[in-house]
């Protein structure tokens, strides 16, 4: 039978401890508190996946108090381990594959435009014939990627943090002999510039609802 899984990778909002190249402008305290909107309302979104198991990596390990309440509620909490990114996404990967996930979508918590029916377009890909799903980033990288099975090789040694991270791996899917498809293209929040392509994308999208990262864009004014 199949069975679909979620991933969600998240940190605690610790002020200093998240989202440090929006500061400056930012202070610490504005950092956490946009990625904290951030992360739970994609909580929220991926709650809408139906018969879709929800699995959320959390960092650091002593913070899973924080992660008990809602939006957090219906996913299944895991520590998360390795060394850096790479690793850590590995392991969320061999952890659903071992409990039995065939389709497994891996997202991060700072794209505003990652939706419910992105993830679900993923799992059809992934039904179809592609065996790696991205949703590109305009910063080079992904803010998601979906897998129909563990392949650990994406993941060793790349260069995560630099604008070629997305080009690199689809290089290892040929390589591996892994076809892969890619999502329409969205952005993540990492640089006071990307909150201001946050606060333009806010004025003329409606959908995701995002409705707490709007209420922080409305508490700042027009950006």
């Amino acid at each position: 039978m199949e069975k679909d899984a979620v991933i969600l990778m998240a940190k605690a909002p610790i002020p200093g401890l998240v989202k440090t190249r929006l500061c400056p402008p930012f202070t610490k305290a504005n950092a956490a508190a946009l990625y904290a909107c951030l992360l739970k309302d994609t909580a929220a979104e991926l709650s809408r996946l139906a018969r879709t198991q929800r699995y959320l990596f959390f960092s650091p390990p002593e913070s899973e108090g924080f992660f008990r309440r809602d939006p957090f509620s219906g996913f299944v909490r895991i520590p998360q381990t390795g060394k850096d990114l790479g690793e850590r996404m590995a392991g969320a990967f061999e952890t659903a594959f071992a409990r039995g996930c065939t389709r497994v979508a891996l997202v991060g918590a700072d794209c505003p435009t990652l939706s419910a029916p992105l993830v679900r377009a993923a799992f059809r890909e992934l039904a179809s014939s592609a065996g790696a799903v991205f949703g590109p980033c305009d910063d080079g990288g992904f803010y998601l990627i979906a897998l129909s099975s563990h392949a650990p090789s994406l993941f060793r040694g790349v260069g995560w943090g630099t604008d070629a991270v997305l080009s690199e791996v689809c290089l290892r899917c040929r390589a591996a002999g892994l076809p892969y498809s890619l999502l329409p293209a969205g952005f993540d929040i990492d640089t006071a510039d990307n909150v201001a392509t946050l606060f333009r994308w806010a004025r003329t999208r409606f959908l995701p609802a995002c409705p707490r990262t709007r209420r922080w864009l409305t508490s700042r004014g027009d950006g």
